[in-house]
């Protein structure tokens, strides 16, 4: 049995840091409510007390892990916060197999991140570059970067400057270039007719130099809110027909308006562009999920609520709410994804609200444990992703997930853990599992990550470590695997996990990693609790037949190894293709073993056959020697004494 940990699903007083503009919402302590007798003493619900969220019975693949994949350092910052809420487009897996990765960056250790920007590496389809030692913008101090590539092949990066106000676009001259040229992209001031208002925390997506932009609008200081339409603080949209050179005048999408939004929130909102879809998703705590899709490129819009919140215009103490039948809402940390049909999904995860005395104007803020699944062909929500029991032994109330206090606590008002405990590690107002990040490959199967805590993986102050976890599904949504643990770090806090929107292959993705739960910008208090430390960003390459295999398990206690053949996964496509003298191949081994390259015509002819001798488990660029060969099409296969794969190239001379 295990001992008997406090889970705060009913958040204690807190601070929810979005950045540069915290707001104090006061709520009472898990023990008040325990003593109370409105919440068990441990693990106050399940997921599936939920309402308006359908439970999805996973597919089982048991509980082991035998592969701990070795992930490259892209870069590092400082600055740990990279979202309040939403992940964002920020990694780029190119037609060619190369990637893109951009992050908020500082190298400087001061707290106030003087040096605070865009950074930006570049996988060229061999080796990643130079970990960035300078942002993008040339000295200008921004943050939250959004990346996407123009029709020419250039980069952009696009950032907000909260100092002057509007978004900072940068430009290179193509794929790892790094002559960056700066461009002041978008004004924030003047917008709906007040002189201190800025437009911050983009997200940005493009078709070709067709540029989408959602901001929050805010006051440039907590006490100097701005209203747009009636809403204070809301999420503006803009558009450029020029790859940015001029934007349309920012404003409200249509349908999102005062009648249920009262405000809005950084973060809370993610886009997505494929073809002539662009799909946008508006959320936050306590708010609707709203859905505007253009099929149009942006011309026209409908507009459908997909997760209507009990209270529109939600006001906080204003509602009595059962404790016992709490009411649920997104946390804000939506992502948006169109697949190759067409279809709009939407990942996020949910908090609790229940208040049955509106004489004391609070609001208890608990956190679901699962992430949550909507898509237009399965328009009801679904659990995609659960984290993980690690021992499989219930806690004392019956549930199977427990995490201590200090892992949801949040900092109280005077900026110092809360509720009585020496440490807070709660990232903003999200849930326990959050930060959602979508993908989809070329059979239309849907991956999601997001991160969660782990139980039994504590740092001084018992305070549970985050690991980045993923799930997928090959039926559009309506079922999804076993949550698999992606990178098992344990002694590490692994968070904001960013996937390429599309997938090869692979399932390629960014995250931060320190050995402190929580981030040093909401966490630290004057204790220095979380340390101001360098992070390091990053990469991570999975093999998606590993991910359908299960290969990576659970990492639970009771490890169950798995037989590792020594089986070809995957075979990239040759590059370059059509090519005249040689081209490269990579291919991945699960284990070492012997490999042989051999070239056949279109008549089954062999033409080729070279011993590439052993090779070890992981990676490996194989040149294919074409020199000798003849204008047309061949089928080079690679085989070990498991396994072979092949496939098609073709010689031009």
């Amino acid at each position: 049995m295990k001992r008997a940990i406090l889970l705060s699903a009913v958040m204690s007083t807190m601070i929810v840091a979005y950045g540069q503009s915290p707001k104090d919402l006061h709520q009472p302590s898990a023990t008040q409510l325990i003593q109370k007798g409105q919440l068990d003493a441990v693990d106050g619900f399940r997921f599936d007390q939920a309402p308006n969220a359908e439970t999805t019975t996973p597919v089982s693949h048991g509980k082991y892990r035998s592969e701990v994949y070795d992930f490259v350092r892209v870069g590092n910052t400082y600055y740990d916060l990279q979202t309040n809420a939403s992940i964002g487009r920020r990694a780029i897996l190119h037609a060619d197999g190369t990637i893109t990765a951009a992050w908020t960056f500082s190298g400087s250790s001061s707290t106030t991140w003087p040096d605070r920007g865009s950074a930006v590496n570049y996988y060229d389809g061999t080796n990643w570059g130079a970990a960035p030692t300078v942002s993008t913008e040339d000295g200008i101090r921004t943050g939250w970067p959004s990346i996407g590539m123009l029709s020419d092949g250039s980069i952009y990066t696009v950032a907000h400057d909260p100092a002057n106000g509007g978004m900072v676009m940068t430009q290179n001259t193509g794929k790892g270039k790094t002559d960056w040229t700066v461009t002041k992209t978008v004004a924030g001031t003047k917008i709906g007719g007040h002189p201190d208002g800025n437009v911050i925390w983009n997200r940005t997506a493009n078709l070709g130099d067709k540029m989408f932009l959602l901001a929050n609008f805010a006051g440039q200081t907590d006490d100097d809110d701005v209203y747009v339409g009636g809403i204070e603080n809301p999420t503006l949209f803009t558009q450029s027909n020029d790859a940015g050179k001029s934007w349309s005048t920012l404003g409200l999408l249509p349908g999102y308006d005062s009648a249920r939004y009262l405000d809005g929130a950084g973060d809370t909102y993610a886009i997505d562009a494929r073809d002539s879809i662009v799909a946008i998703v508006i959320a936050g705590r306590y708010k609707d999920v709203t859905l505007f899709k253009s099929t149009d490129s942006g011309s026209t819009w409908t507009t459908s609520i997909i997760d209507s919140f009990a209270f529109p215009r939600f006001v906080w103490g204003s509602y009595l709410v059962d404790p016992n039948n709490p009411v649920t809402c997104n946390d804000g940390s939506v992502d948006v994804l169109i697949d190759n049909n067409g279809d709009v999904h939407v990942a996020g995860g949910r908090v609790s609200y229940s208040d049955d005395d509106t004489t004391d104007d609070l609001a208890r803020s608990g956190s679901f444990f699962g992430l949550y699944h909507w898509s237009e062909n399965q328009p009801n929500w679904k659990v995609c992703g659960l984290p993980i029991d690690m021992d499989g032994q219930p806690a004392a109330s019956g549930a199977a997930y427990d995490i201590t206090a200090e892992t949801t606590n949040s900092m109280g008002a005077d900026g110092n853990p809360s509720n009585g405990l020496a440490y807070a590690a709660r990232y903003g107002g999200t849930s326990i599992s959050t930060h959602s990040s979508l993908s989809v490959d070329k059979d239309n199967n849907i991956y999601v990550t997001w991160d969660a805590p782990v139980e039994f993986t504590f740092n001084d102050y018992l305070a549970n470590y985050r690991d980045v976890h993923i799930s997928y599904s090959t039926d559009n949504g309506a079922s999804w695997a076993t949550t698999q643990n992606a990178t098992q770090i344990r002694s590490q806090e692994a968070v904001f996990a960013c996937l390429t929107k599309r997938t090869d292959d692979f399932v390629h993705f960014i995250f931060q990693m320190d050995a402190h739960p929580g981030t040093n910008l909401q966490n630290s208090g004057t204790g220095n609790l979380h340390p101001n430390v360098e992070n390091t960003i990053y990469y991570a390459a999975i093999p998606v037949q590993d991910l359908m295999d299960s290969v990576l398990g659970q990492n639970t206690l009771e490890i169950t190894p798995v037989i590792k053949e020594s089986k070809v996964f995957v075979v990239s496509q040759n590059q370059p293709n059509p090519f005249s003298d040689n081209t490269n191949v990579v291919v991945y081994l699960r284990a070492g073993s012997d490999l042989t390259c051999t070239v056949t015509d279109a008549t089954g002819k062999v033409v080729s056959n070279q011993e590439m001798g052993y090779k070890g488990a992981g990676n490996h660029d194989i040149t294919i020697d074409g020199s000798e060969l003849t204008s047309g099409v061949y089928f080079y296969t690679l085989k070990t004494k498991d396994s072979e794969v092949t496939k098609k190239m073709q010689v031009v001379k």
